[in-house]
């Protein structure tokens, strides 16, 4: 009889050390930040996600900062820069950059996917893309387009990358579809002018705001057309959490569209934006706060929105650097 009395102690201090670890990790601080590439500012401006305030402001000397990703898995920040054409790695613990990538000429947007794998970065001058290997920090490719690439999107998953194009005339821009296996282009699609790109995973669809007025709605999977909306202006985008809402800024004419996912529509109004100039978007990870670039030569603000159900109110804005860009949201641990 006491080895069974032994085997239900045993189990029940174990059961309780799990307890207490959970609860040790649910008690680890957490920071929501916003990061604002400054592109006239050689800088970045970190912004609180709960209190809206800019809590650390970073100069990297002689940089044209454009674009920011975070990756969760190796808790490093990757800051394009197009004037030293690189791409610096920063630890947001310490704000330190570990490592400085050379990439192409013309560093401009960029996207990792999910699981932290590949970094892909569109190079315009020099016509290309160039695939970063995140686990070595090294680039393992560079895709030669002979055309010049602007906006690109690796899928959550990590087996698809769809670069936007240029034609640099009157004819439709267009999109491509790569495997990030090979590196070859496996599909093709033309759009409208300036086109942007934003992949949903559920239901595979690819949404592509073209500033020339409309958000095409692609298959994921063979980039064929599913839906055409008309949405004026349309530049920067980013997806709800849920996946149930798609916000769009209208650039050129100083709103901002919501897209209702389910039944590829406008939903409501579009809400006049603060400031002028609307161009990036990133959400916190509840999609309950809304945050928006108003870049320009002259410019140094950031707005942010209250969100629910995909109703926007106006909300803070705040003071950034010179000509905020890119933008990117992170959630981490505080050790």
């Amino acid at each position: 009889m006491q080895k069974p009395q032994f085997i239900f102690r045993s189990g029940f201090f174990l059961v309780l050390l799990l307890l207490m670890a959970g609860c040790k990790k649910d008690n680890v601080p957490l920071e929501e930040i916003v990061v604002v590439a400054n592109r006239a500012g050689s800088s970045l401006s970190y912004i609180d996600a709960q209190t809206n305030k800019v809590v650390h402001y970073q100069v990297i000397p002689g940089s044209e900062p454009m674009y920011a990703v975070y990756v969760p898995g190796k808790d490093r920040l990757y800051v394009g820069d197009r004037a030293q054409s690189k791409v610096h790695v920063i630890n947001p613990a310490t704000y330190s950059i570990e490592n400085s990538i050379t990439v192409g000429n013309g560093v401009w947007h960029m996207w990792a996917d999910g699981k932290g794998k590949q970094l892909w970065v569109s190079n315009d001058v020099d016509k290309s893309i160039s695939v970063i290997d995140i686990a070595s920090g090294s680039v393992v490719a560079t895709i030669p387009l002979g055309i010049k690439p602007h906006d690109v999107f690796v899928t959550e998953e990590g087996s698809k990358a769809y670069v936007s194009v240029f034609t640099g005339n009157d004819t439709p821009d267009s999109v491509y579809m790569f495997s990030t296996a090979n590196y070859k282009k496996l599909a093709a699609a033309a759009v409208g002018k300036d086109p942007h790109l934003f992949h949903q995973t559920k239901g595979n669809q690819l949404f592509v705001p073209c500033q020339s007025g409309n958000l095409f709605v692609l298959n994921g999977a063979t980039l064929k057309e599913i839906e055409n909306i008309p949405a004026p202006g349309a530049h920067g985008v980013y997806l709800s959490p849920d996946n149930n809402y798609l916000y769009v800024s209208n650039i050129t004419g100083n709103q901002i569209i919501t897209v209702n996912t389910s039944t590829l529509t406008v939903s409501g109004q579009p809400v006049p934006a603060m400031l002028n100039t609307p161009h990036n978007i990133t959400l916190n990870a509840s999609g309950k706060k809304l945050f928006l670039t108003h870049s320009g030569a002259a410019s140094s603000s950031v707005a942010i929105y209250d969100v629910s159900n995909g109703i926007l109110t106006n909300g803070n804005v705040v003071t950034a650097g010179t000509n905020p860009f890119g933008l990117v949201y992170y959630k981490r641990e505080v050790q």
